[in-house]
């Protein structure tokens, strides 16, 4: 709960209509079905991006994410703010961190 999150320089950030945050992160392609792809002509060998819309609770996280503001933090300002148990909003926070950071748009500092 000491880290801090700070977000990738290769996510791309953008908002919608509503205000949530729509995040952009590269996907890797494993080299063997590179090659078939290719071969087949259905890939061009640019980089592959997969979007993700958060919603309101992870667009609030997320607008808090700075590589400053610890987990726990975090947790702290979600619990706050939607009037849940604090130990509740750190599982859900280290869970929605946890996904992030397996797509690559999160990486951890050391924290306070």
């Amino acid at each position: 709960m000491r880290l801090a999150p700070c977000p990738s320089r290769d996510v791309d950030v953008s908002r919608t209509a509503e205000g949530l945050f729509r995040l952009s992160v590269p996907v890797s392609v494993r080299p063997a079905l590179a090659g078939l792809a290719k071969r087949l002509g259905v890939w061009d060998g640019r980089v592959l991006r997969k979007t993700v819309e958060l919603d309101a609770i992870g667009s609030f996280v997320w607008e808090r994410i700075d590589g400053r503001a610890t987990v726990g933090e975090l947790a702290v300002a979600l619990a706050e703010r939607y009037g849940l148990d604090r130990d509740e909003a750190g599982l859900a926070v280290a869970a929605f961190l946890r996904q992030l950071g397996q797509r690559g748009a999160v990486g951890f500092v050391g924290g306070k």
